[in-house]
């Protein structure tokens, strides 16, 4: 399999540039319009948008989002839209690509099949990490104890709406080594599973960086509050 047929997942994370505060009423207008017509291609070619998330509270980020792509040249093609679009001369940007792995714990295929963005799980949950000296030192029972307490709180935060979706190794575009995103109900039940994964020992083999957002309607163009309903539960 070449990577033209693996499926990839994508994730982006932007900020506003200085050139976004200073364009024009007709720059503003022409750049959505080509920007709205890139996502549509994207969707046509088989893109699944899962949301776009203001992140400004967690992060030095305003946005994230995710995606599935049913390959890296369709990623690719999607992004080379967007650049003739004009979204990166208004945005700073940092995209992290991943290979899905098999780990039944991790992953609701179902949603990750058929899903998108959730009214009902407004909160979006995005993690990358990898493992520390402590992962390779520790002993068998140590890991199996642990894995085993993991997975009981992964099946906890199913049980209260959490969706996973999937575990993705980014080791060939990044300098972290895995990342995975959920979608979730509140951000109490997210502090919940959190608080349970520490006590799981999650934590003490694992370096992490985690990135909270709000589903969003809306996002700025420069000083100009832009709503778009459709955009927003479509994806980006």
């Amino acid at each position: 399999m070449d990577n033209g047929d693996m499926q990839i997942a994508f994730v982006a994370l932007w900020n506003n540039k200085a050139s976004e505060y200073h364009a024009t009423a007709n720059e503003k207008k022409e750049t959505s319009l080509q920007i709205e017509h890139a996502f549509a291609n994207a969707q046509r070619r088989g893109v699944r948008m899962f949301g776009r998330y203001g992140c400004r509270y967690s992060s030095e980020y305003q946005y994230f989002t995710f995606w599935v792509c049913p390959s890296f040249e369709v990623c690719e093609e999607t992004m080379s839209d967007l650049e003739a679009a004009g979204d990166f001369k208004f945005a700073d940007s940092e995209h992290i690509i991943g290979k899905p792995m098999s780990d039944e714990g991790m992953i609701d295929d179902t949603f990750l099949v058929e899903g998108g963005p959730s009214i009902d799980r407004p909160i979006g949950f995005f993690a990358m990490w990898r493992k520390t000296d402590a992962y390779y030192n520790k002993s068998q029972q140590e890991w199996d104890s642990s894995d085993r307490a993991i997975r009981q709180v992964f099946d906890m935060a199913r049980s209260k709406g959490v969706r996973m979706l999937g575990r993705y190794d980014c080791r060939w575009s990044t300098e972290w080594e895995y990342f995975t995103f959920w979608q979730v109900p509140s951000i109490e039940i997210l502090d919940e599973v959190m608080d349970r994964l520490e006590s799981a020992g999650d934590f003490m083999f694992a370096e992490s960086r985690h990135l909270i957002g709000n589903l969003e309607a809306s996002f700025r163009f420069g000083r100009h509050l832009v709503v778009n309903e459709e955009r927003a539960m479509g994806g980006y």
